[in-house]
């Protein structure tokens, strides 16, 4: 079924296309009666109320939603009080209240449409639009049948949302000239549906807010749909007759629809905190109700020692969580510059915890919420929203952890860490908590101002670590500093590696749970006259390095000034095979009073080395009234199609191995060493095998008897264990396994983390040793004659004497009697018997033990590898993330 997008799309189109060729030609009374009709609206409705609901689409929300009873309370406000309007098509027409301009005589093959409103529009009492809102339309070209709805997008904006509330007994107390917020609200639709702006909670969405009245601290809008109409809510801090501070949650106004219009209903507050000093204790708390859930909050002071304390009770189905933090004044010395400032604890029963809340708290720079909020009373409602969100409920789990903060510095720590770490039972998943602060000189003025929210996830029984961290909040003298860092890596059969700071290539499809990090920023100027932006990005994937950078600075104004950017973004790849992709762009602008003087442009995309080299692009020069434009496409070296290469061949590189002459050794028994060289038949005397001796296979093609799933850079089919056998064909000889050092990333799937925090190489069996049966009585003897040369020494050469023998008893009858016979080996018998020393160190081993006791697991053995633990740990369901492989010599008692 096509989208509402898509056929707003086609109907536009049909309508637009025959009429733009005949607009030129009518009068300014007939373009906007052809106009209207052409847009599916009749000829008199040109008008703000009939743009809006043509053009705002109230279909692609379900109705009760927020966004069809938003669409309505605007066309309602429009019929009511019009506004000035403004309808733009892009390179197509431009229309207001006074004339229809035509632009062009085509229809474009994407219709970007906009509409603006302008001025106030008041919507009820205590409500209205003062800066004037617009609509965006992206329609692309329609596919057979209607548009792609996957390429039809609609962006929405209001500027200047005001809400007031002066009649409140409770808010005359707390805002006595009367509560009056200013902020904006923007949405997109596209395929993915409708998604505010603001950052949805509990509450609904966010506004972010421009207009603050003097005497409100920290104040958060709002709005939500509901009963058929909208709410609006407010959350603020104030003073209270000057003796307590008050934070109000929930405060607000109901928009319910009433006789073809709407109405407004003040809302009461739902929560009330309160802060105050009695005597030498001085704190404060709150406490209010959110669908269906009790939160309450206690900050207290007793002299040396802060505590904190958040509350959720939620009563069906049972669940409580609570987070205690205490902070010390001054803080405890632990030595050299270190101190404790704080410790602190969370304990949640029928609570989990939510990946992704973590890591979208670190996003929006609220991870202070979880650790060591510095002003609990103001932000309290956020606080406990931000709990509720990371710990939901679920019956069966439970969350505990500690929290603690070390600071370094003198006389104030200018570095502080916050560190929690926080179980999840019975899954065994643990949540990695981390906050970094260097403020110099000094915390409470600091000139560099560096502040780092880290957030993990370490599941062990699915091997998974995620791993996002924020710079929000960071300041360079008087410039920020933003970017994020994200990092997955997950094995199993599923495994995965993404590592992005700052995000991904343009062209890179990140997993679409993968939550994309801000992008790295850094104002090298920010003044009125100068602005000097460099932004950027890196990420690593299995088959991808990706980079990118862009520079931009734009000197005077935009209107007037000179501006210009230089970026370029780069994609490595590996597979199905190498290839590069490189964008470079930049730019160069001239401009007076917002019109162009000149400009200079530069798009360049390089890709290759297969099928070919491709390098295309465009430069553009534009003066005054010029503007010329060179378009180059070039390919060279073109080799045909990227197929992916084909797995490693293992057997065939094991059978040249088990051919090759030096894979194959003679030993010699322990203790001996060859006295003479021997040679026969033209072989050295290094192959031939002592008679005592052993013969060695050694490979280091590829370890044997455990499963591999890589063979170097190419990856197996499917995890393949190896193995030759080296046997006697005859008798009942020995085989011993002989060793070799491999590398481990050569042959398992690892991630970076894991080759730098486990074994880079490891022995594992690489052939056999033999070792020849004893030799039986009745076993075949070769007998060789024991002839002797005779020489003369001096004097002249007599006729040669032929060779001479000597018998076999006269053999056995003379050896007794030689050097060897009358040697203390010979007397001692221990020539090949001597046993070999004792070794000084341990055999390398590993154990599986639990993660809190290191205390080994009864159930496994220990192993003589890394690998060989791990693989028993996998065997393991249901409790593997609460053991973990050691070193032997970790092993506690």
């Amino acid at each position: 079924m096509t989208s509402p997008l898509a056929q707003l799309a086609a109907d536009l189109r049909a309508g637009l296309t025959p009429l733009l060729p005949l607009l030129p030609g009518l009068s300014d009374a007939a373009r906007r009666e052809r106009l209207a009709q052409a847009l599916g609206l009749s000829a008199t409705t040109l008008t703000p109320e009939a743009l809006l609901v043509r053009f705002a689409v109230p279909s692609v929300a379900q109705q009760g939603e927020l966004w069809p009873v938003l669409v309505d309370l605007l066309r309602t406000a429009a019929r009511l009080t019009p506004p000035d309007w403004t309808l733009t098509i892009k390179n197509v027409l431009v229309a207001n209240p006074g004339e229809v301009k035509p632009l062009g005589t085509a229809v474009p093959g994407t219709i970007d449409l906009g509409v603006s409103l302008s001025g106030a529009l008041p919507l009820v009492p205590g409500l209205a639009v003062r800066d004037g809102l617009s609509l965006t339309l992206s329609l692309p070209t329609p596919a057979p049948g209607g548009a792609a709805p996957d390429a039809c997008t609609l962006s929405f904006r209001a500027d200047g949302v005001e809400f007031g509330l002066a009649d409140h007994q409770l808010l005359k107390l707390l805002a006595p000239a009367g509560l009056v917020l200013k902020g904006g609200l923007g949405a997109r639709v596209d395929e993915k549906g409708l998604r505010l702006e603001g950052g949805g909670t509990g509450k609904g969405v966010a506004l972010p807010l421009e207009k603050i009245p003097s005497g409100l601290r920290s104040p958060s809008l709002y709005l939500s749909s509901g009963g058929g109409g909208i709410r609006l809510a407010v959350s603020f801090r104030a003073s209270l007759l000057g003796v307590a501070d008050a934070t109000i949650d929930g405060v607000g106004l109901e928009i319910r629809p009433s006789g073809g219009g709407y109405t407004a209903v003040p809302v009461p507050p739902k929560g009330l905190g309160l802060t105050l000093a009695l005597g030498p204790a001085k704190g404060g708390g709150f406490l209010g109700e959110q669908d269906g859930e009790y939160r309450g909050a206690l900050s207290l002071s007793l002299g040396v020692v802060e505590v904190k304390a958040f509350g959720i009770l939620r009563p069906r189905p049972p669940s409580v969580l609570v987070a205690l933090s205490a902070e010390f004044t001054p803080a405890i010395e632990l030595g050299l510059a270190f101190t404790l400032n704080a410790v602190g604890g969370l304990l949640g029963v029928g609570r989990a915890l939510d990946r992704a809340g973590l890591a979208e708290v670190v996003q929006s720079g609220h991870l202070d919420d979880l650790l060591f909020p510095a002003d609990a009373a103001a932000a309290a409602p956020r606080i406990l929203t931000t709990l509720g969100t990371v710990f939901p409920a679920r019956s069966g789990s439970t969350v505990v952890g500690p929290m603690f903060r070390i600071g370094w510095g003198r006389p104030v720590s200018f570095v502080t860490a916050d560190v929690g770490v926080v179980l999840e039972l019975p899954s065994g998943v643990v949540g990695i908590l981390g906050r970094l602060r260097v403020a110099l000189p000094a915390p409470q003025a600091p000139v560099i101002d560096l502040r780092a929210s880290v957030t993990g996830i370490v599941d062990a029984a699915n091997g998974l670590v995620e791993i996002n961290a924020n710079l929000a909040g960071s300041r360079l003298l008087t410039a920020s500093v933003e970017g994020g860092l994200a990092l997955r890596a997950k094995s199993g059969q599923d495994a995965t590696f993404i590592l992005s700071a700052g995000g991904f290539h343009p062209r890179f499809t990140p997993p679409a749970d993968f939550r994309t990090p801000k992008r790295l920023t850094i104002p090298i100027a920010d003044s009125p006259f100068l602005k000097v932006v460099f932004s950027g990005y890196f990420a690593l994937t299995p088959g991808t390095v990706q980079a990118g950078a862009e520079l931009s600075a734009v000197i005077g104004s935009r209107s007037t000034g000179v501006s210009g950017r230089l970026s370029f973004d780069a994609l490595v790849r590996w597979e199905p095979s190498f290839g590069v992709m490189l964008d470079i762009s930049g730019s160069f602008a001239l401009r007076f009073a917002g019109a162009t003087l000149c400009s200079v442009g530069l798009n360049v995309h390089v890709d290759g080395p297969t099928p070919c080299w491709h390098v295309a692009g465009r430069a553009s020069v534009s003066l005054l009234f010029f503007d010329v434009s060179f378009p180059f496409d070039e390919h060279w070296n073109c080799t045909g199609q990227a197929v992916a290469p084909p797995p490693p061949d293992v057997v065939r590189a094991l059978e040249q191995a088990l051919d090759d002459p030096r894979s194959w050794e003679p030993v010699l028994p322990d203790g001996a060493r060859t006295m003479v060289s021997l040679r026969a038949d033209g072989v050295a005397a290094g192959r031939l095998l002592h008679p005592l001796g052993r013969l060695r296979f050694n490979q280091r093609t590829v370890p044997l008897g455990i499963e591999v799933v890589r063979f170097g850079p190419g990856k197996l089919p499917k995890p393949t264990a190896f193995e030759v056998g080296v046997t006697f064909p005859t008798g009942t000889g020995t085989v011993q396994p002989v060793t070799e050092d491999f590398a481990r990333a050569d042959f398992f799937d690892l991630t970076d983390d894991q080759k730098l925090t486990q074994p880079a190489f490891e022995r594992f069996r690489s052939g056999a040793e033999l070792t020849p049966p004893p030799t039986a009585g009745s076993a075949t003897r070769t007998t060789v004659p024991v002839e002797y040369e005779t020489k003369w020494l001096g004097g002249p050469a007599p006729v040669p004497i032929s060779p001479w023998g000597i018998s076999e008893a006269a053999l056995q009858a003379a050896l007794p009697h030689g050097a060897v016979g009358r040697s203390l080996v010979h007397e001692l018998r221990a020539r090949y018997v001597t046993p070999l020393p004792r070794p000084v160190l341990k055999e390398r081993a590993f154990a599986i033990t639990h993660l809190g006791t290191l205390k080994a697991d009864t159930a496994f053995a220990k192993t003589s590898t890394f690998t060989e633990a791990t693989a028993l740990l996998k065997t393991v369901t249901g409790r593997s993330g609460l053991l973990q492989v050691v070193p032997a010599y970790e092993v506690r008692p």
